[in-house]
């Protein structure tokens, strides 16, 4: 194994032979910092820590990394920038690593993007919505699919580990509070299984309803009760989630209709006479397309 996290120092280091030198460093980690990005690319800084015959002069090698753990690869977007030297000491990286390095370095870029998700300010959150859906039949957002690595609610049943996914509106002068909730068994080998069922929750009332045309997930008096022992704040985490993404939501819209009116408002913009030429030419209007218009 080349890593190791030293929980006491808050430091994660690595170790592997790189040419004469023994091969200790200590890493730097960062995550990509877009809260809505569901890459898993991890930077790494490799600092060695020098010792008696590594490097002279106290002279400390850095080096750059970048990989991806969903391929266990080198990330190819480094790959084609980085140097040669750096390319070998990356793939002299990822030969030495066993699947125990892949696990931690997975479960820190998770906790890393999960706290990134969680902090982020809503405005400072760019999403692609769907705004014609919304507005006009109230289509429901799942937190996180639009927070991919956001907190998620898993709880479970019989000893069997399930995903609670929580589905809410978001449409512009709506103040109801309902969520709908799906849940999603995980089998041993971590994958989902198939949909348990729906439910409806009036989080602001505590009503738990069966939905329409969709099979319920068990009993209904049960999940209640083992949500609520798993998550003793479930309804005011239910309530500040849903703000949560209005806010995104009500953020992004503005956004988009600020830049439709920007867009208009260009288009129908007159061109003066000696204002510059609209195609870029750097000529006047009057030198340029502005007598070609005259002539027509």
């Amino acid at each position: 194994m080349v890593f190791e996290l030293n929980r006491e120092a808050g430091k994660l280091l690595a170790a592997f032979p790189d040419g004469d030198h023994a091969g200790r460093f200590e890493c730097g980690f960062s995550v990509c910092g877009i809260p809505t990005c569901r890459c898993r690319s991890v930077h790494l800084r490799f600092s060695a820590q020098p010792s008696v015959g590594d490097l002279p002069n106290g002279q400390q090698a850095e080096r750059q990394v970048v990989l991806d753990l969903d391929h266990k690869a080198v990330a190819p977007e480094f790959r084609r920038q980085a140097l040669p030297d750096q390319i070998a000491f990356s793939e002299k990286l990822v030969e030495a690593m066993d699947a125990d390095d892949f696990h931690l370095l997975g479960n820190l870029h998770f906790v890393v993007k999960t706290e990134l998700a969680e902090n982020a300010k809503p405005e400072t959150i760019d999403f692609q919505f769907d705004f014609a859906k919304i507005e006009s039949a109230s289509e429901t957002q799942t937190y996180n699919r639009i927070l991919p690595f956001g907190n998620r609610l898993y709880f479970d049943i019989d000893g069997q580990q399930h995903l609670l996914i929580d589905q809410h509106c978001v449409r512009v002068g709506c103040n109801c509070t309902d969520t709908y909730l799906n849940v999603l068994p995980i089998g041993p080998d971590g994958n989902f299984g198939e949909p348990a069922g729906m439910v409806l929750l009036d989080y602001a009332g505590r009503e738990w309803k069966e939905v329409p045309n969709e099979p319920a997930p068990g009993d209904l008096s049960s999940l209640r009760q083992r949500l609520e022992i798993a998550f003793p704040d479930f309804y005011t985490r239910l309530a500040t989630r849903h703000a949560k993404l209005q806010a995104i939501y009500r953020h992004c819209r503005q956004r988009r209709l600020e830049t439709e009116r920007a867009a208009k408002t260009a288009s129908s913009k007159k061109v003066g006479r000696n204002d510059p030429c609209p195609c870029g030419s750097g000529k006047k209007y009057k030198k340029c397309c502005g007598a070609f218009n005259r002539t027509r």
